[in-house]
C-alpha cells in the first residue's frame, strides 16, 4: 500500500500538520503537531462496487512531546483541556532523567491560543502555515505554486 506524505493547513489552528494520504485506497491521516488536532478516513467495508469510509475527528487541546535522550520520541495529543491531574503528571514524566528536556514541551491549545506549559517547542511551531510553506519550499528550492510541501520538525 502506498502512500504520500507531506504537510497540510491545520484545520483547528492553522499551523503545519502533517497528511498521510493512501492515493490507491483514498484513505488518508491529519497529525497536527501543533494543537494535537487529529482526523482520519478508513474503509469500514468494502464490496465489488463500492466502498464504505469511516472518519474520525478529535480537534486539538495541545500536545506534549517528549523526546528522550536515547533518541526515541513520545508524542500525546491532549483530547480535551488539561486538568491538574494530567499536568502533574506530564511533570513528572518531563522531569525524568531520561528525558531530553531542551527538545520536549507541553503546549496546550484554547480558542485560538497556544500556552507553554512546560519546555521550549521548535523554531517552526508558532509559524502560520502559509509562512511554513514558503520557508520549506525556499529551503529544498520548490517553486512557490507546489501543492507538496516538504516536512521538517
Amino acid at each position: 500500500m502506498g502512500s504520500i506524505y507531506y504537510a497540510v493547513k491545520c484545520p483547528c489552528c492553522g499551523r503545519s500538520a502533517f497528511k498521510d494520504y493512501y492515493y490507491k485506497t483514498d484513505e488518508e491521516y491529519i497529525v497536527c503537531l501543533r494543537c494535537g488536532f487529529f482526523y482520519k478516513k478508513v474503509i469500514e467495508s468494502e464490496t465489488a462496487n463500492s466502498v464504505e469510509y469511516v472518519e474520525e475527528t478529535n480537534d486539538g487541546h495541545g500536545i506534549f512531546i517528549l523526546y528522550r535522550k536515547d533518541g526515541s520520541r513520545e508524542k500525546v495529543s491532549l483530547n480535551s483541556e488539561i486538568t491538574d491531574e494530567q499536568l502533574e503528571s506530564y511533570k513528572s514524566l518531563f522531569t525524568n532523567e531520561e528525558i531530553d528536556q531542551e527538545k520536549s514541551y507541553l503546549v496546550s491549545y484554547k480558542q485560538g491560543t497556544f500556552t507553554i506549559l512546560l519546555g521550549n517547542p521548535p523554531e517552526n511551531f508558532y509559524l502560520p502555515f502559509e509562512e511554513y510553506k514558503r520557508k520549506m519550499l525556499a529551503k529544498y528550492g520548490l517553486a512557490e505554486d507546489e501543492i507538496m510541501v516538504p516536512l521538517v520538525e
